[in-house]
């Protein structure tokens, strides 16, 4: 009979190691909280935080937090305190914390990284004392990121502050409506707001192209030349749009033999003023924003005419202005709720249905 084997260290048992993880910095690192929370790193982070200040703050950790543990009291030492393990990563968890827990912040330079991930915290576990600081994180980036600040707003439901980030959205040309966050939107959001981007250009643009009928304030500041004005013979000469008797409009290329009968129908400017229309249309309807077509530079582009050149700047100005505000006007009507359905079917359907702007609290 042959001795048994004798056995290797290899497959001695042995006791398993210790699990590897991290505390969290204070004040998450309390000896005397009572509840642990794991974030979701490779490397676990423990949060020491209070049951009390996160069932106050959250109904979803509240409920959480009454559920009974598993293990039975008596297996369970006395001085053991509950791990919760959630999908959060360690620095998201961190920043929603000290949001929540009446602790000093460091500002960020992100606001708008830290509106995002509030806004996902608070949706996830219903915080509502977050709302304060997401509305300002978002009002904070409106000016650098937009469409971004869209894109997030209308995605959590901040429906003030995503209207007001598409009108701000006029002031981008239409080839530049980009943002990394607009991953957080869906595609029926990213196309409303391309449509009521689409429908102020439009509306901007027939100001400058047709529509004639705000002229007469023009006139009666005494911008627009009557037929028998006294501008430069050289460059004087008719609009290239004028109304029909039916009162539509259409184009026309006027040229010297246009007889009285025509010329009665229209308005006699400077060539530099139906340059700065024509131009203005083609820029409006990319770009529909006063500013990009009143600015002194973009205004006296074409002011080329040798004999009215050194008069006309403050003429060409004036009606800018009085031009500036007509463009504001036009895109004021434009209602960006005509452009937001709930979904893509009840758009197809054309059955109208309560917008997808969704108010918080």
């Amino acid at each position: 009979m042959m001795p048994p084997a004798s056995q290797s260290p290899d497959s001695e048992s042995k006791p398993p190691e210790p699990e590897q993880v991290e505390c969290a910095e204070a004040p998450f690192n309390e000896a005397q909280a009572d509840l642990i929370l794991r974030s979701s790193d490779v490397v676990p982070v423990h949060f020491r935080v209070f049951k009390n200040i996160l069932s106050l703050a959250s109904p979803v950790f509240a409920d959480m937090f009454s559920i009974p543990s598993p293990s039975p009291p008596s297996e369970k030492p006395h001085d053991e305190v509950q791990v919760v393990p959630l999908s959060e990563h360690s620095t998201v968890l961190d920043m929603a914390l000290r949001h929540i827990y009446p602790v000093q912040r460091t500002p960020k330079a992100d606001t708008l990284h830290c509106a995002s991930i509030l806004a996902e915290f608070s949706r996830k576990y219903q915080v509502e004392a977050l709302y304060p600081f997401i509305t300002w994180y978002l009002k904070d980036s409106i000016e650098n990121d937009p469409v971004g600040v869209y894109a997030i707003a209308v995605t959590y439901g901040y429906d003030d502050i995503g209207a007001d980030a598409a009108r701000l959205c006029l002031e981008i040309p239409f080839s530049d409506l980009q943002s990394s966050y607009l991953r957080y939107a869906t595609a029926e959001h990213i196309s409303e707001l391309f449509k009521y981007h689409v429908a102020c250009g439009r509306a901007a643009s027939v100001v400058a192209s047709s529509d004639r009928s705000w002229f007469s304030s023009l006139s009666q500041l005494g911008i627009l030349a009557p037929v028998r004005g006294s501008y430069c013979g050289s460059c004087r000469a008719p609009d290239f749009v004028y109304r029909t008797p039916s009162g539509g409009s259409r184009f026309h290329n006027c040229n010297a033999e246009d007889d009285d009968k025509e010329l009665s129908e229209k308005k006699l400017g400077s060539l530099c003023v139906w340059n700065y229309f024509h131009r203005s249309a083609l820029c409006l309807a990319h770009h529909p924003t006063p500013k990009k077509v009143t600015a002194e530079t973009f205004v006296l582009q074409t002011n080329d005419c040798p004999t009215c050149a050194p008069f006309v700047r403050v003429y060409m100005i004036e009606l800018s202005l009085v031009f500036g505000r007509e463009i504001k006007n036009a895109i004021a009507k434009v209602n960006l709720l005509s452009y937001r359905c709930p979904c893509l079917y009840t758009m197809m359907a054309g059955s109208l249905t309560q917008g997808c702007f969704r108010r918080v609290g």
